[in-house]
């Protein structure tokens, strides 16, 4: 397995700084969701499971603990009203309730995503920094599980959230995800995929005014074949200036914590990638176990929370290293007034 490679300065800062906020996290809520048997190679997929949190008041989020018990491939939390996906709270069928990642985001907020396969993970945010939960919602999220042990598995997953009270709020933060699945991955090579897109244009219509905004926390998203990702802005000249890059495999915690928080510095435009090494003689597209992801989800203090999906991808052919290289151009993009 490869060892997480930071290859920025300020990154290396943040990811020694989030492992001490792990050791230091006070749970003032905790829930642990009924566990899920899955059998021997078993995948479980369009599952969903609920907690309504009864608060009264907002809650102000400044730290979210996940463990599990194995066998979680990877998983999406949100925060929404509690009349949201009426039925008792557990684990259900995302299809009868109509559960879908992009408009539960929209309905209330994103709260956490798991990176692949780990079994401990801490999204932790910068002092004053914090997700604001409304009165009377709950926490839904649509899993899945692969089991690939020796045997059948009865596994469950737990939240430990640590909250502080409203006069030590500074910032509230909102949700920037990102999802290409245009992925045409080579065989037998290394290949990587880009996106850019262009969020000036929401800024101006939803809010009257130029991007101005800071990333304080982001989160990549893959499979087993991905070995690489890169988050930047991009400016009117086209100049590129990183956010966040890494290498790194499934198993390991891809989230971290950008302390400090990166400004755009009024770029209009934000660019992902994802690298992949494919060892297989098939191609891989976007999907589920077997299949690859890219995706990533940051938490900016923008007023907006914004989502954006992929259109046609243009395969440019391998470069001077042999890495396949491929520009995907952005698709359908989603920016809603935050609350």
């Amino acid at each position: 397995m490869r060892s997480l490679s930071v290859l920025i300065p300020f990154t290396l800062l943040a990811a020694c700084a989030q492992q001490g906020a792990s050791e230091g996290i006070q749970p003032t809520h905790s829930h642990s969701f009924e566990p899920i048997m899955v059998e021997r190679g078993e995948e479980v997929a369009d599952v969903c499971q609920s907690w309504t949190l009864d608060n009264d008041e907002p809650l102000f989020v400044s730290k979210i603990r996940q463990t599990n018990g194995g066998a979680w491939h990877h998983s999406n939390w949100f925060f929404v009203p509690e009349t949201t996906y009426p039925g008792p709270d557990g684990t259900w069928d995302c299809d009868d309730r109509g559960f879908h990642d992009v408009t539960a985001g929209l309905e209330g907020g994103a709260f956490f995503a798991q990176s692949t396969q780990t079994l401990q993970e801490l999204q932790a945010f910068q002092q004053g920094a914090v997700l604001e939960i409304p009165p009377r919602h709950k926490i839904v999220g649509g899993v899945h599980l692969v089991n690939v042990s020796a045997g059948a598995l009865e596994t469950a997953l737990r939240f430990d959230i640590e909250t502080v009270h409203e006069d030590q709020v500074e910032v509230r933060l909102r949700p920037i995800a990102f999802t290409n699945t245009a992925l045409d991955i080579e065989p037998q090579a290394e290949s990587r995929y880009g996106m850019t897109c262009d969020l000036g244009p929401q800024f101006q219509s939803v809010l009257g005014e130029p991007p101005d905004y800071s990333i304080y926390y982001v989160l990549a998203h893959y499979h087993e074949w991905g070995n690489y990702f890169r988050l930047s802005f991009v400016d009117d000249s086209g100049a590129e200036r990183t956010i966040f890059e890494l290498e790194n495999s499934i198993g390991e915690p891809l989230g971290i914590t950008l302390d400090p928080p990166i400004p755009s510095l009024g770029a209009g435009r934000l660019r992902v990638e994802c690298g992949y090494l494919n060892d297989t003689d098939r191609r891989l597209t976007y999907g589920l176990a077997g299949k690859e992801m890219c995706v990533f989800l940051a938490y900016s203090d923008a007023d907006l929370k914004i989502g954006a999906s992929s259109a046609e991808n243009t395969a440019m052919g391998p470069n001077e290293d042999g890495v396949f290289m491929n520009e995907t151009a952005c698709g359908p993009l989603l920016a809603v007034r935050a609350d």
